[in-house]
């Protein structure tokens, strides 16, 4: 399926991010916000070769998955699944970039999965995130492949409430359930 978005929808993804985001109150969120402005998250596409790979489908994918989990998580606090679903794949970014001809470039980046980069890119933006917060983004894919260590830290992801609306809502949307 070829797929594009055109640049107002990219724009009315980019505001409604950033506006969602700001609601949140959270320390360190300038910081991400302007990370996220800097390094393309709202024009580049979520993967290459799987789903929402058209320019801006990263934005897209994340307010997908945002949108999904807060439809099903009445319970959670509100800022927990704007953090959660609108930055689970923040890392992504940093790994396509396009030139000045429209031609999409990707950058290989080796760091033990995409979750765990995430978090880490925004504990060095400064974000305070909670560990439910931490665990739903860090094992978003669901852990199977945790070793050691981390398999005590997916199991209690997995207790998590927040955790499964957002591992559920990423599945869903990466179906192309909200296209």
């Amino acid at each position: 399926m070829t797929h594009t978005l055109t640049n107002c929808d990219i724009d009315k993804n980019k505001q409604l991010i950033i506006s969602l985001l700001k609601s949140t109150h959270r320390d360190g969120i300038d910081n991400v916000i302007k990370y996220l402005e800097d390094c393309g998250f709202f024009i580049v596409p979520s993967s290459l070769h799987r789903h929402h790979n058209w320019r801006g489908g990263l934005a897209q994918h994340c307010l997908g998955v945002y949108t999904t989990a807060a439809a099903n998580a009445d319970d959670l606090p509100k800022d927990s699944i704007i953090i959660a679903g609108l930055l689970h794949d923040v890392c992504k970014a940093g790994k396509y970039r396009y030139d000045t001809d429209g031609n999409i470039h990707h950058r290989h980046i080796h760091i033990h999965g995409h979750g765990y980069r995430s978090v880490k890119l925004l504990q060095q933006c400064g974000l305070t995130l909670t560990e439910n917060e931490r665990r739903a983004i860090r094992w978003h894919m669901g852990g199977h492949h945790a070793r050691g260590n981390d398999v005590d830290d997916v199991m209690l992801a997995r207790q998590s409430r927040l955790w499964q609306v957002i591992h559920d809502a990423d599945k869903y949307d990466a179906k192309g359930k909200n296209l």
